[in-house]
């Protein structure tokens, strides 16, 4: 991978000019789609019916990878989503055994 490369598809490090410019500049050769590319694009699309072959992950370590993508830009070692999955877990254990002292007939001040 060269450093141009590896400029572009990192994030945080912006864009590389030169790439921009050599993809405007591919886009301006080719001009606008014509209705019949456009209608032609749309057959291929329809025969080859790429939507019923996308089923996502299978496996586990599959699902475990998708699940992760977005991990890579989170600002701590956990996600603000998974933190409050933790205190809703956290909450509901609580309230739980609030529940079951209550059921028992103990006071909620004894200790």
């Amino acid at each position: 991978m060269t450093a141009d490369t590896e400029l572009a598809s990192h994030p945080d490090r912006g864009t590389n000019p030169r790439r921009v410019a050599a993809g405007r500049t591919n886009r301006a050769k080719r001009g606008p789609l014509s209705p019949a590319g456009r209608e032609r694009l749309r057959a291929a699309a329809a025969a080859g019916r790429p939507w019923e072959a996308g089923t996502g992950p299978v496996t586990a370590a599959g699902k475990a990878r998708a699940a992760a993508n977005g991990c890579g830009r989170q600002v701590g070692p956990v996600s603000v989503r998974a933190a409050r999955r933790e205190v809703a877990a956290v909450a509901g254990v609580l309230a739980a055994g609030r529940a079951v002292r209550g059921l028992a007939g103990g006071s909620p001040s004894a200790g």
